[in-house]
């Protein structure tokens, strides 16, 4: 890490020549790949990246049995080829995305203008505008990354959290990646504190609140047809710091070859003073974004491993089954 200013610690890692030992090697030939696809026209890139997509569901058969608990809780009306179709589809916009990541480090500003695009930015952009913080509530999906560059591209200050990769060649380079328009970045190990000054400071931050960081933090409010143990830290978060929560899904169109930020009205009823209301609004909000674009979501993470006392857990138990 190297220091901010003296009130403050941002993650901001050095590249090191150890990066170039043998053990590197193989990050810096997938960092060659990845360049080449950064100019290759989107659509052979996208039929590329698609044909790897639908391999998946064999590759990662963990986050393959993830995805399917997931979704057989969420949507329990869906049949196996629905879930099946839905699964595929969000591995295919994984590697399209992850296969155009470079972009991001290589190619000009002007990429960001062309390509990314804000539909219901009229949500968000007169809170910017007029210097009032926003914390983005953002759901975790495969393009997550391109419309906050493109906020920070065009001068709004901007803050996330993140965890630092165990890889620290990778580490550096994701840190280039979300730091090159002057985003400030806080590794998450080092507590909130900095990030919500940050966002105090003027700073509209990336916030995503929907992983599964169990029980005893958490409220268990409903989710799609389950419940899901949900952080209610933004009420909190919005009465600390004087900011609006924008709930916005970040997504990747194959057919127009546009990555987008969805972008809904601003939650004026945060906080609310109740932890459990807090969450089940943060739900809400994120059913209402996925439910026309659910292969955009990352249900490959055990979101739901977190269960009352008594309750089994849905994976142990869906393994169990295919036995």
């Amino acid at each position: 890490m190297t220091q901010g200013s003296n009130s403050e610690t941002q993650h901001r890692p050095q590249f090191q020549w150890r990066f170039l030992a043998p053990r590197y090697w193989g990050v810096w030939l997938a960092v060659l790949v990845a360049g080449v696809f950064a100019f290759v026209p989107y659509r052979l890139r996208d039929r590329i990246a698609a044909s790897i997509g639908k391999l998946g569901p064999r590759l990662t058969k963990r986050g393959y049995r993830n995805a399917q608990v997931n979704l057989q809780l969420c949507f329990p009306d869906w049949d196996n080829d629905q879930r099946h179709r839905v699964i595929v589809e969000m591995y295919q916009r994984a590697a399209q995305v992850l296969l155009s990541y470079s972009c991001l480090l290589l190619r000009s500003p002007e990429f960001l203008e062309r390509r990314v695009r804000l539909v219901g930015e009229e949500h968000l952009l007169p809170l910017l505008e007029a210097g009032k913080p926003v914390i983005l509530m953002v759901p975790h999906t495969w393009a997550i990354e391109f419309p906050g560059l493109l906020l920070a591209k065009r001068g709004y200050p901007m803050t996330t959290m993140m965890n630092p990769d165990k890889n620290p060649l990778v580490d550096w380079l994701m840190c280039r990646l979300r730091a090159r328009y002057g985003g400030k970045l806080f590794a998450r190990k080092d507590g909130i504190k900095q990030f919500l000054n940050a966002i105090r400071d003027g700073h509209s931050a990336y916030y995503l609140p929907d992983q599964d960081h169990g029980m005893a933090k958490s409220e268990y409010v409903p989710f799609f047809a389950t419940h899901k143990a949900t952080l209610p830290g933004l009420g909190r978060m919005t009465e600390s710091t004087g900011a609006v929560v924008v709930p916005m899904l970040a997504t990747y169109d194959p057919a127009t070859g546009y990555y987008e930020g969805h972008i809904r009205p601003p939650l004026w009823d945060l906080p609310s003073g109740d932890r459990e209301y807090d969450a089940r609004r943060m739900n809400e909000e994120i059913e209402v974004l996925l439910t026309s674009r659910p292969e955009q979501y990352m249900w490959n993470l055990k979101l739901l491993k977190s269960r009352p006392e008594g309750e089994p857990d849905p994976y142990r138990a869906y393994e169990l089954q295919q036995r």
